[in-house]
């Protein structure tokens, strides 16, 4: 099978039609809704201009936002972890001086605070320069678990690659192979029960092999239990503040994994969030973001083209 694929990461972390704000931001947009005709706009404070939102736009008080048609918007005060939700009927909006308080608990107001932190510097992604060169068939390539920690049960293998191939997965640690199987297809793996158990702070490696291609290789490491307690508690108390939207609670989320170092519970948390709101380009921005941490620049390139809203 022929596939065109080669990227060159160039130009660094250049802006892309972003906006520098003079004042230090009290809010950011974490959700753009347009599942009809619609538009979304900013103006910021001693401009005269509307400009087209972006997905995780920093917002300064006395910025205000526009919305027409059925589009709506989330704004997340990241002080307090009061959210609003804008739309045509309650448009424009002006960014209060005073941050409201968010009528939740004081772990919201943390967490809210984690999450303001993780959003920093996220609104404008790198730019990249794409080379089209031809491949006769497709390599493998390792999707998760890919220089990450993760939880100490439900470990899942995946990849990508030919659909007719088959593979071969190898999981090592500092004493050499702990386990193996091969003549396997393209296909999510969990790690067997029966496997031989894998110990909290060491660094595993584990393989992807397929005839004919190079070997892939990425790294992994498990949580010990107590930490993960804390933070699924983390993740627990965020589910139950029923005031936060459901694609701002998932931005929140990922803020919590990300910060713990579990990108691969990030990368399930936004493609969960990509399948139940996929007009909304921020969930999109996040895990390219979260693809070029952990080395997988084309398919971020891929991610940041499809959250670049148009201008409307």
């Amino acid at each position: 099978m022929t596939r065109w694929r080669a990227w060159l990461v160039a130009l660094g972390a250049l802006a892309v039609g972003g906006l520098v704000w003079a004042a230090a931001p009290v809010a950011y947009l974490t959700e753009i809704h347009r599942p009809g005709p619609g538009e979304v706009r900013v103006k910021a404070t001693g401009e005269s201009d509307w400009r087209p939102a972006k997905p995780l736009m920093a917002l300064a008080a006395g910025d205000q936002i526009r919305v027409r048609g059925a589009a709506r918007v989330v704004v997340l005060f990241h002080q307090s972890g009061a959210t609003q939700t804008i739309t045509a009927a309650t448009s424009p909006f002006t960014v209060p001086e005073v941050v409201p308080p968010a009528g939740g608990s004081n772990q919201l107001r943390v967490l809210a605070s984690t999450a303001g932190r993780f959003l920093t510097g996220k609104q404008d992604p790198p730019v990249y320069r794409r080379l089209s060169v031809r491949s006769l068939s497709v390599p493998p390539l390792i999707l998760s678990p890919r220089h990450t920690r993760v939880p100490p049960a439900g470990l899942v293998f995946e990849w990508e690659g030919g659909a007719g191939a088959r593979y071969a997965v190898r999981v090592a640690g500092p004493a050499g192979v702990v386990w193996e199987q091969a003549g396997l297809p393209l296909a999510p793996l969990v790690y067997p029960a029966t496997a031989p158990p894998l110990a909290p702070g060491v660094r595993y490696r584990w393989q992807l092999e397929t005839p004919g291609h190079a070997v892939e290789e990425t790294q992994f490491e498990l949580l010990a239990e107590s930490e993960w307690a804390l933070i699924r508690e983390r993740l627990t108390a965020l589910d139950r503040e029923g005031s936060l939207p459901p694609g701002t609670r998932a931005v929140m989320r990922t803020a919590v994994l990300v910060e713990a170092g579990l990108h691969a519970e990030a990368r399930r948390e936004l493609l969960a969030a990509i399948r139940s709101a996929p007009e909304d380009p921020t969930p999109r921005l996040l895990l390219g973001h979260l693809y070029q941490r952990i080395g997988l620049a084309a398919k971020a390139a891929d991610l940041f083209d499809q959250a670049q809203e148009p201008a409307r």
